[in-house]
C-alpha cells in the first residue's frame, strides 16, 4: 500500500465526506494490507442529465479512432498505454472523449462485452447494456463537468443503438466517485463483494444486481468459489 496515497485518500474523505467516511475508508485499506477484500457499488444510468447534455466551445466532442487514440498513447499525462489502447479496440470498445484543440481533456471508455477488472478479474454484464469504465478527465480541465457531458453523448448514442443504459462499477470508499456518479444520474443497483484466498476467488453479487447480468469472474488462470 503506498501510505501517502492512502494518507491523501483519508485526508480528503474527512474533509469532504465527514469522519464516517474517512473511517470506512481506513477500515477498507487496513483489511487490505492482511488479504484482498473488495465492495464494490454497481451503478446503473438510463435517461440522459438534461444539464450535460452538450459541450461548449472551445471544447468538442469525438469517439476518438484508432489513429487518434495511439497519439496519445504513451503520454504519461493522458494514462493511457498503447498495449491497453489496442487491446480494447480489438475488443471492440470505444473512447469517448471531450478534446480542448490538440488536447484531450476527457475521456471514457464504453465495452459491450466482458472486461477486465484487474489482472485476475472480468466484469460481466447484460448485453443490453454498455459497460462504463476508465473515465478520465486532465487536471487542468477538471470541474467543468467534462466527464458528465461526454457520458451523457455516450448514453444518447447507445440509448438510439438499442441498448438500455450504462453500467459501472465503483469502489465502496471511493467516495468521490461515487458522489460524481449520483451527479452525473447513476443510481445504484446492487454491490459485488470479493474476497481473494491464495489463487482463489470468493465473489458474491447481490440480488439487485442480476436484473443488469452484473458480476465478476476469473479469467482462466484462476479459480472461483
Amino acid at each position: 500500500m503506498n501510505v501517502r496515497t492512502a494518507v491523501n485518500s483519508v485526508e480528503r474523505n474527512l474533509h469532504s465526506h465527514g469522519l464516517r467516511a474517512a473511517m470506512y475508508d481506513i477500515s477498507v485499506r487496513a483489511t487490505n494490507t492482511i488479504l484482498t477484500w473488495k465492495n464494490l457499488q454497481c451503478v446503473v444510468i438510463t435517461e440522459p442529465n438534461a444539464e450535460t447534455m452538450s459541450v461548449a466551445p472551445p471544447y468538442r466532442y469525438e469517439v476518438l479512432d484508432r489513429e487518434a487514440l495511439l497519439s496519445f498513447a504513451g503520454i504519461n499525462e493522458y494514462e493511457l498505454t498503447r498495449a491497453f489502447v489496442i487491446n480494447a479496440l480489438e475488443q471492440g470498445d470505444e473512447c469517448h472523449a471531450i478534446l480542448d484543440g490538440e488536447t484531450l481533456a476527457s475521456y471514457g471508455w464504453y465495452s459491450s462485452k466482458p472486461t477486465l477488472f484487474n489482472d485476475e478479474l472480468q466484469v460481466h454484464f447484460s448485453p443490453m447494456y454498455r459497460y462504463m469504465y476508465k473515465g478520465f478527465t486532465l487536471r487542468g480541465h477538471r470541474g467543468h463537468r467534462l466527464h458528465a457531458i461526454g457520458m451523457t453523448l455516450a448514453l444518447m448514442k447507445y440509448l438510439t443503438a438499442g441498448y438500455q443504459g450504462l453500467v459501472s462499477l465503483v469502489e465502496t470508499n471511493n467516495f468521490a466517485s461515487l458522489k460524481s456518479c449520483y451527479r452525473m444520474g447513476y443510481a445504484p443497483c446492487g454491490n459485488i463483494r470479493y474476497l481473494k484466498i491464495g489463487s482463489t476467488y470468493i465473489i458474491r453479487a447481490t440480488a439487485a444486481c442480476r436484473p443488469y447480468g452484473l458480476n465478476l469472474r476469473p479469467v482462466s488462470s484462476c479459480t472461483s468459489a
